[in-house]
């Protein structure tokens, strides 16, 4: 697997056009190029609902490339109402299903094109995609709308990281290998359901109101930017989850700077212990003496890019073995040089951001950094994000 994986990640640099607009985080699960996709059986289904997925406990961790009995070895079929939609730069349309109480989950359709050769789900895949583009057009625009929808698919376990209409232990159906529309899909009322005022979805509790600093990333999730400009550090309040509390730091330049411009910048990184404006940390569990720093070079496609560039290229470090990703408290710093022209969910008013994903079980977190600021900016813009890492190294407590 390890090898599939090296030899993935080579190709996805070898043809961006065909490929850069696929996902990364557990891809092989979601699109049935694993070795346990054989396992799930396409020629019978389970009648479920949106109100029984939400009662199945979350695992405590969730492997890269390998799927959690029986969610994920299992095909359903439910029905709901489709409320949101809108296509990722994963490819992906993400529709948000809802039922008679305001429940709501995630159900994905990959495009055939991310689908490797193989995949038991390709011909169900291509199927819902093919149904869902003769009834409506998605785009990266999230649209609305209140069209009864049954769907079948794979149960699948993601992480949540702010998506849109994520349930609240992140279950998912992905993919989705049929969909119809249509008043004989309504979903069906469970025990213990309460709707409100009636049957209508449309009066669902009002969504989350998101700060102006957090953005839409590329595969349906959301990211704090920093956008430059004073930032009292102390200010940042810790949201009471878990901090990193012994964290070390690992440069990666991308691009080929100056052996003199590397120095700088690892000079600037160990400045972090002397900081003061980061001693505030400690208050909350996290170590702010002594960090270790290291740095190496990273390969990172110029021109324009997006965060699963991101993501791949240092999925690409990992599987070649230049990147021994063992620690959790770990924190990647990915400085661009001037070459690159980053967005976010095309995005690109921010200077530098941190998230995370997961190329093994161990989530790796990572800070992005602008290329071609002063070196003022540069500085407080790592020093920012990297503070945020290491306050909300899950991604999900600023709001």
């Amino acid at each position: 697997m390890r090898l599939v994986l090296s030899l993935a990640a080579a190709v996805l640099f070898a043809l961006p056009q065909l490929y850069a607009a696929c996902g990364v985080e557990r891809w092989s699960v979601k699109t049935g190029t694993d070795s346990m996709a054989s396992q799930v059986n396409l020629s019978s289904y389970i009648s479920s609902t949106i109100y029984n997925f939400h009662q199945s406990a979350k695992p405590a961790s969730l492997p890269a490339n390998s799927r959690i009995s029986p969610r994920e070895t299992t095909q359903y079929q439910l029905s709901g109402t489709l409320t949101k939609y809108n296509r990722q730069a994963d490819s992906d349309y993400h529709l948000v299903i809802t039922d008679s109480a305001g429940r709501t989950m995630i159900v994905e359709l990959p495009a055939s094109n991310c689908v490797g050769g193989g995949s038991p789900f390709g011909t169900g895949i291509a199927r819902a995609r093919s149904q869902f583009d003769a009834r409506f057009t998605a785009t990266t625009t999230m649209k609305t709308t209140s069209t009864p929808v049954t769907i079948r698919g794979v149960g699948f376990w993601d992480y949540i990281h702010g998506q849109t209409g994520v349930a609240p232990n992140g279950i998912e159906v992905h993919p989705v290998l049929n969909i119809t529309f249509g008043s004989s899909a309504t979903a069906v009322a469970v025990e213990g359901e309460v709707s409100i005022d009636g049957n209508d979805p449309s009066n669902e509790a009002p969504e989350r109101v998101w700060p102006a600093d957090f953005v839409t990333d590329d595969d349906g999730g959301r990211v704090q930017v920093y956008r430059g400009g004073e930032l009292d550090l102390e200010a940042i309040l810790h949201h009471g989850g878990a901090v990193l509390q012994d964290p070390s730091f690992q440069l990666l330049f991308a691009g080929n700077p100056a052996e003199a411009e590397r120095g700088l910048l690892l000079g600037a990184a160990r400045g972090f212990n002397q900081d003061q404006q980061l001693r505030h940390l400690d208050r909350y569990g996290v170590r702010t003496f002594g960090f270790r720093i290291g740095g190496q070079p990273i390969s990172v496609p110029s021109g324009e890019i997006n965060d699963l560039d991101i993501q791949r290229a240092l999925l690409a470090e990992v599987e070649a073995g230049r990147i021994q990703h063992v620690d959790p408290n770990l924190v990647y710093v990915v400085v661009l040089d001037a070459t690159t022209n980053p967005n976010l969910g095309g995005n690109t008013n921010w200077l530098s951001y941190y998230s995370q994903f997961h190329p093994t079980e161990v989530p790796m977190r990572y800070v992005v950094g602008r290329g071609g600021l002063d070196r003022q900016s540069q500085r407080q813009a790592l020093r920012v994000s990297a503070s945020r890492a290491l306050l909300n190294p899950a991604g999900d407590g600023w709001y």
